[in-house]
């Protein structure tokens, strides 16, 4: 008997379905309330670690720039027409490969230990986290490709080793030149040939084509359906960008010296567009 009143005191007190549809509605609300600002904490989140991506990468760049006397080619190729091979034996490699002493070789090399060389057709795929932009998330589109992945380099004006009649077009470029390290561009979030993001973007296309130093055109090849390669404001309409004196900060197109149009897309190599923070000013 006691049992059974206690059973019928606790039902009795239980809740409602009015109450039980409250307390469901509250907790929807609060959840509404907090996702909006777990987002942003972890987009904050994934801002402050591709920043420091590419203040490390600077910072590499500037180690082989040093031993070396001039920046890295934006990709290898021999004056003779033979292949260039690197000490990982990568063949014709890109920038991210000159960054080894700072940050490590941005492939894992191992499993190809047993062959003369390795390329394209062996492998694209980054291993290397330091060159990888947390926030890089394009259907389509893999964030650890070395060819069309988070971060470009400032090619034209620090290693445009494309040539022409037997001569490079702006390479080797010696850390001496730069007269402005603190206000000239090495990394930066890239965009690529498309929008939102496309193919070619390790190559970093700065408002204007530099013909000053040499450069006929921009950095995307022929596949890509836009010829320009500019920087990416993923970072909440910001692009994290470095610098040849090692610092790194986040900043809008903007800033960086593009020129939008009204969707706030890069209007490539504008009239009113500035490389003052690229390297113009040699």
């Amino acid at each position: 008997m006691y049992r059974e009143k206690k059973l019928n005191f606790i039902i009795n007190k239980g809740f409602t379905l009015v109450e039980l549809l409250v307390v469901i509605s509250i907790i929807a609300m609060l959840m509404g309330i907090l996702m909006p600002a777990l987002g942003k904490a972890r987009q904050g989140a994934q801002s402050v670690v591709c920043l420091a991506n590419v203040r490390r990468l600077a910072l590499a760049g500037m180690m082989y720039a040093d031993d070396g006397g001039f920046f890295p080619p934006f990709r290898m190729v021999s004056l003779d027409g033979s292949v260039y091979v690197n000490k990982y034996g990568a063949e014709k490699p890109r920038w991210q490969w000159y960054f080894d002493q700072g940050v490590g070789p941005v492939i894992d090399p191992s499993p190809y230990s047993g062959q003369l060389s390795f390329g394209d057709r062996d492998t694209l795929l980054m291993t290397n986290d330091y060159f990888i932009c947390p926030s890089f998330k394009y259907a389509g589109w893999d964030r650890r490709d070395i060819r069309n992945g988070s971060y470009g380099y400032n090619w034209q004006y620090l290693g445009n080793s494309k040539v022409t009649a037997g001569r490079y077009h702006n390479f080797p470029v010696r850390a001496t030149n730069i007269r402005r390290p603190g206000e000239t561009v090495i990394i930066a979030d890239s965009r690529g040939g498309d929008i939102p993001h496309g193919g070619h973007s390790y190559t970093l296309d700065p408002p204007k084509i530099a013909r000053e130093v040499g450069a006929i055109s921009f950095g995307p090849g022929p596949d890509t359906r836009l010829p320009n390669s500019p920087a990416s404001n993923r970072h909440n309409n910001k692009a994290n960008a470095s610098f040849v004196d090692g610092h790194a900060k986040s900043m809008s197109l903007e800033q960086l010296g593009y020129v939008l149009d009204e969707n706030g897309n890069v209007i490539a190599d504008h009239p009113d567009g500035s490389n003052n923070l690229w390297g113009q000013a040699f």
